[in-house]
Order: structure tokens, then C-alpha cells, then sequence
């Protein structure tokens, strides 16, 4: 529509000058319709182009671009579209560098470990053959609970065959260092040691401490051995803390000695390989009195539970 109007008006231009110019030249290539406009008089003509206007006249046009003008405001940002579907995994990184080396098996002790849900460290304690323990020592919460739990007073045609365990039934692992096992006679006074606790000794909770005799021989390896031996009649044996105090103690057979609790415990018979023990059954079970805490064992069980 709007060239048929330009296309009118030049021709209206063209009639109205008189000049020969043709139409189709008008309006130019650009769009834009040129015309003179005589200065005495003001007759205008159109021509094809604007150098075309004569001495006395001025050059017209019409449709002429002018400047742009400012941006209109933006519209309204539309709803985001759904998240696109996830992209392939990328390439494998480099291997990173290998972390520092254990120099020696005491690195271990100090590692993170967890035991059962609770975070802890390593702690590796040893016995006088050097078998190493390795426990799992979680955090103070808790408290630990530490008794002789089992022991043995030799076997037939091997009295050195013989052992005492200690259990720890709380919650919280043991600090054993400096703790010693300590026997006395029957009517004993003094104190036979049976071995010191190394520093760092720990006893994790449900876990058990064996100590061994000269001759022992069980299926489940001494923590600690002993050679002073136990007299099968009677006697009784006591754990110590480092300063002297008694954690727990008992006597057995016909014993009168300090270590008895109550009352003594039945002497374990001296029997065929693997002999007999006294035990607490369940693990730990102390009320203070020795012939109701322990019970002869058919079948001992050192370093494991009864």
C-alpha cells in the first residue's frame, strides 16, 4: 500500500512540473523521493535524484530514515521451563598422590577407628612374648567395668598349664597402665606379682585381658604370661590399680587371705587336658561374694567369653 502511495504522489509531482522524469525511477532505489523547489516563485518538480535540482533551485526529500528510537520496555520474564535432563559423567581426574607411608606397626596406634558407632582411636598394647593387641578405644563416655573374670589353677601332669582372666563389661574402654595381677597363699599376706601393665595398656569395652602361666597352653594366645605359679587347694588372686587399690579379687578353695570376697570360691579340680576353671557366668557377674560369683567351668574358655 505504501509504494502505490509514493507511486501516486510522484506522479502528482510529476504533472504538476511538467518534468520529464520517469516513474519508475521514483522513488529511488532507497525509497526516497527527491524533488526541486524553485527559490522566486516556489514551483517544485521531481526529480530522479537530488543532484538533478537547477542554479535557483533547492532539493527536497521525502522519506527519510530518521534516528532510531529508544528501547521500549522489556515484557514480562515467562515461567522457567523444566530442568533439562543431566549431562554424561565427565572423564576420570588424575590419580592423586599416594599419602604418607607407616614407618613402622606403632603408626598404627592413634588412627581413626569406629567401634560400635562411636568414633575412637587405635591403641596397640603388647605382651612379654610380643603379641601384639590391637584395640579400638572410643571416646570417655561410658564407664568401664573391670573384673577377674576366669581362671585356672593347672591341668593334670602340667600344673604350669594355668591362666587368669580380667573382662571389662562397661561401656567405656580401661586405662590399664601400671595395673598389676597380684597372688597370695592361702593365708598369705603379701603380694606374688604376676605382672605390670604396660603404659597405654587399654581393655576396650566386652574385651578381655589373659594373663598366662609358665606352662600354659590354651587355644587363644596370653596377653601376658606369669611364672610364679598357683597353688590348686587354695589361694586367691587380686587386680590392682597402679597406686595398690583392689579393683576386684578372688579367693578359692579353703583361702583366708585379704582376697577373699565373702566367701571363697570352689578350688577348680586339677583334671585330664584341657582341665578345669572357675568362671563367672555371665561375663562379669559380681555380687561381692566369690562362691556366688563363680562356678566350676567343665570346659575353660580363657581369652573368650564364657
Amino acid at each position: 500500500m505504501r509504494s502505490k502511495i509514493l507511486a501516486a504522489l510522484a506522479v502528482a509531482l510529476v504533472a504538476l512540473t511538467g518534468a520529464a522524469v520517469a516513474a519508475t525511477q521514483i522513488p529511488d532505489g532507497n525509497g526516497v523521493i527527491h524533488g526541486c523547489r524553485k527559490v522566486n516563485g516556489g514551483a517544485l518538480r521531481v526529480v530522479a535524484r537530488a543532484t538533478a535540482c537547477r542554479s535557483g533551485e533547492r532539493p527536497l526529500s521525502w522519506n527519510r530514515r530518521g534516528p532510531t528510537g529508544p528501547a521500549g520496555p522489556s515484557g514480562p520474564t515467562g515461567p522457567a521451563g523444566p530442568a533439562g535432563a543431566a549431562g554424561a559423567n565427565g572423564a576420570t581426574g588424575a590419580q592423586g598422590p599416594a599419602g604418607p607411608a607407616l614407618t613402622s606397626f606403632d603408626s598404627l596406634a592413634g588412627l581413626a577407628c569406629t567401634i560400635a558407632g562411636e568414633a575412637g582411636t587405635t591403641s596397640i598394647s603388647y605382651d612379654t612374648a610380643g603379641l601384639a593387641q590391637i584395640h579400638c578405644v572410643a571416646g570417655s563416655a561410658g564407664e568401664a567395668i573391670v573384673r577377674i573374670n576366669e581362671f585356672s589353677v593347672g591341668v593334670e601332669g602340667a600344673l604350669g598349664d594355668e591362666f587368669v582372666e580380667i573382662v571389662n563389661t562397661g561401656t567405656a574402654a580401661a586405662d590399664l597402665s601400671g595395673w598389676k595381677l597380684v597372688y597370695r597363699s592361702a593365708a598369705g599376706t603379701s603380694d606374688v606379682s604376676l605382672g605390670t601393665l604396660a603404659d597405654g595398656t587399654m581393655l576396650a569395652p566386652a574385651a578381655f585381658f589373659l594373663f598366662g602361666g609358665s606352662g600354659y597352653a590354651g587355644a587363644h594366645p596370653a596377653n601376658k604370661s606369669f611364672s610364679a605359679g598357683l597353688a590348686s587347694a587354695a589361694g586367691g588372686v587380686a587386680l590392682k590399680e597402679a597406686d595398690g587399690a583392689i579393683v576386684d579379687s578372688v579367693g578359692w578353695g579353703d583361702a583366708t587371705n585379704a582376697f577373699v570376697e565373702g566367701t571363697a570360691a570352689a578350688a577348680p579340680p586339677i583334671a585330664p587336658a584341657p582341665g578345669k576353671s572357675d568362671a563367672r557366668h555371665p561375663n562379669g557377674h559380681d555380687t561381692n561374694v566369690n562362691s556366688a560369683d563363680f562356678a566350676i567351668a567343665d570346659t575353660p574358655s580363657p581369652g573368650i567369653g564364657n
